[in-house]
C-alpha cells in the first residue's frame, strides 16, 4: 500500500465512521482541537482503525502523530 492509498484509507474512515465532513477534510487540516475538533474518543477510534487495517499499534504514541492525516500516514509508513 503506498503513502496516497494510506492517507485516503484514513479520510474515508474519518469521513464515514467519526461523521466529517469530506469537503471540510483534507489531508493537512488538522484533525484536534483548532482544526475539525475530534476529541480522545475519536483518537482511539482511529488507534483501533489503524492496527486493524496496518498492522501498526499507534497506543501511546505522541500526540504530534495524531495531528493531521498527513502525520498519521508519515507514522504508518515508518512502522509498518
Amino acid at each position: 500500500m503506498n503513502e496516497l492509498e494510506i492517507k485516503q484509507g484514513l479520510k474515508d474512515f474519518l469521513c464515514s465512521n467519526l461523521g466529517i465532513e469530506a469537503d471540510a477534510l483534507e489531508y493537512d487540516t488538522p484533525l484536534f482541537s483548532e482544526g475539525i475538533g475530534l476529541d480522545s474518543i475519536d483518537s482511539l477510534e482511529i488507534i483501533a482503525y489503524v492496527d486493524s487495517t496496518y498492522g501498526v499499534s499507534m497506543t501511546g504514541v505522541g500526540k504530534e502523530h495524531f495531528y493531521n492525516i498527513e502525520s498519521l500516514t508519515a507514522y504508518i509508513v515508518a512502522h509498518a
